[in-house]
């Protein structure tokens, strides 16, 4: 059988199979009994409150604090007024009890996270549920975390939540197989964190073969799974195993060397995160700094705007636990293409060329505040990048310089200089006006996924647009190839952050253009390294120069691939 892995790695174990299918009944109330079934709900909210007390404290011992920030969110979110008032309104409105009232509450926030273009934030979906279970078994009052694993386990669930993965005991798990989810979900996240190997198994008939006991195999890679096998199959997969353990202790060998050129000429690979909870992958393999903290996931963790002291802490962790190295924090970057429920927005018929990143900021400027506000203090920890997502002019740039200087007013600012301003090069607009925008910020960083979309006219998201969206585009590398030259003659930091900075046939092209840092997940960190290293970045400079002329994808990448294939790099 093969899936979609979403995490890496080679495992086998017996299976442990997860059911927390609860059937609640649609049970309906008196309105005489409306009083006692409000008050069922908030005893029952208590119990589930503590319940991911209990599990924040695990989860911190056994997984660090960044893995406690995802059941502190939780936390958040049940503790609420928005969940108190939302439930209670449907247990009044519907005369139904409270258990099922908190499934239907759950269930709407998930399918309206579900709704949203981008992948991350559907993933958010779950979440919701993961709640909402919680808070049914609060109200029922059975057991939240009685799961018995065997030694070595393979944990098979329908859609494993994060509140089932982090009750699990860790050290007997050994991989995870899930038929709903995605390389976004917290429990892939996990996986990841931990370095086992998940697949998602979405074929209904070839998940329901799974019987507890059964021994499985599962290849995190490919993405293939087998039940029982036969012995030359284990011999098989045996051989891998021992090939890919090989391989990674090789690239461990290179944590701690330098990155850079064969020529000795330095590469910056920096971790892209999307919350405290990757920051431990992205010290864990060495990150030379943060080149994109993506903040949208914490304005997702509630159902309200986080407070400035919510925000802070979040944005001085990173810091602190960086020590030192560079840290690039963008700002809140949303709108209708992925909106937050606690901010409505009319529906757009192109959402992508619509109110998104600062143009949504700028009509919502107490957030945009707020923001600010909370990355002027966290600075103090050092010194960190704010970057503003969706630019296309000088005005935006030049009016978020003046709200800053607004802000140190309003805090009699005198704490350090150390929060720098720089811009996310993601339109053409952008990259015709670079020089200029040059002169009025620290630092720039290409998104490619969104400058291929805009310079191509093709929606990332949409699967019929896979012909027209491509990276290797020359119109796409025309752009990102003037950027950097334009910043490396004004001696500006300079990087990209989009999937193609990880994208290893993409390396000697940017080694060529002297990019100073690429922006990824961590865990490409190490593969990018070993290519890095043993490119000639004299020989990368003068690839560039034919990459430049050729007028088409296909050629692009046939040249690419030669250069690496004649240095035995891939």
């Amino acid at each position: 059988m093969t899936g979609i892995s979403v995490s890496d790695g080679i495992a086998h174990g017996t299976a442990f199979i997860i059911d927390e299918e609860h059937s609640i009944e649609d049970r309906k109330i008196d309105s005489g009994d409306l009083k006692a079934e409000i008050a069922k709900f908030l005893e029952g909210r208590d119990r589930a409150a503590v319940e991911l007390e209990k599990l924040i404290l695990k989860v911190r011992v056994e997984l660090g604090d960044d893995k406690a920030e995802i059941f502190e969110g939780h936390l958040e979110i049940l503790s609420s007024d928005d969940v108190e008032e939302g439930v209670i309104e449907i247990i009044t409105e519907n005369l139904i009890c409270a258990e099922k009232a908190s499934e239907i509450f759950a269930e709407e926030n998930a399918k309206e996270m579900e709704e949203l273009d981008d992948e991350y934030f559907r993933e958010r979906g779950q979440d919701f549920r993961d709640i909402g279970k919680q808070l049914v078994k609060g109200i029922i009052g059975s057991d939240l975390n009685d799961a018995e694993l065997p030694e070595e386990a393979i944990v098979i669930s329908e859609e494993l939540t994060p509140s089932q993965t982090a009750a699990l005991d860790m050290s007997k798990v050994k991989g995870f197989i899930v038929r709903k989810g995605g390389k976004n979900s917290h429990a892939a996240i996990i996986a990841r964190s931990l370095e086992l190997p998940a697949i998602i198994l979405e074929d209904d008939n070839s998940f329901s073969q799974f019987r507890p006991g059964d021994i499985v195999y599962i290849d995190g890679e490919s993405g293939e799974l087998w039940i029982n096998p036969r012995q030359e199959i284990v011999r098989k997969i045996d051989r891998k195993y021992k090939s890919r353990q090989k391989e990674k202790a090789e690239l461990m060998k290179l944590l701690n060397l330098p990155t850079e050129t064969a020529d000795k000429k330095p590469v910056g690979l920096y971790a892209n995160v999307g919350g405290l909870f990757d920051i431990d992958n992205a010290k864990k393999y060495n990150a030379e700094g943060i080149g994109l903290f993506r903040t949208e996931f914490l304005f997702m963790e509630t159902k309200s705007c986080p407070t400035l002291e919510r925000q802070t802490h979040v944005y001085q962790s990173a810091i602190e636990s960086l020590e030192g190295r560079n840290v690039i924090i963008r700002l809140l970057d949303t709108g209708a293409d992925k909106p937050l429920s606690y901010m409505p927005l009319p529906e757009e018929d192109n959402p992508f060329l619509g109110i998104r990143g600062i143009r949504l900021l700028f009509q919502k400027e107490d957030i945009l505040r707020t923001q600010i506000q909370a990355l002027l203090m966290a600075s103090e920890a050092g010194s960190v990048g704010m970057m503003i997502p969706m630019i296309n002019s000088l005005k935006p740039i030049q009016r978020v310089r003046a709200i800053i200087e607004e802000e140190k007013q309003a805090l009699a600012w005198k704490g350090p200089e150390n929060l720098k301003l720089g811009v996310m090069i993601e339109t053409p607009a952008a990259v015709q006006l670079i020089e200029d925008i040059l002169d009025q910020v620290d630092f720039i960083s290409i998104g490619t996924n969104d400058l291929t979309q805009y310079t191509l006219a093709a929606d990332r998201g949409n699967p019929s647009m896979n012909e027209y969206y491509d990276e290797f585009h020359p119109a796409v590398l025309r752009s990102i190839a003037h950027v950097i030259k334009q910043a490396g003659k004004k001696k500006k930091l300079n990087g990209i952050c989009g999937e193609l900075a990880g994208n290893p046939l993409a390396l000697p092209f940017f080694v060529g253009l002297g990019v100073d840092e690429l922006s990824t997940n961590a865990s490409n960190i190490l593969r990018l390294k070993k290519i890095i290293r043993k490119i000639d970045s004299g020989e990368a400079k003068d690839l560039v120069q034919e990459i430049l002329r050729i007028p088409a994808s296909e050629g692009i990448r046939a040249r690419l691939n030669r250069f690496l294939n004649e240095r035995d790099l891939i």
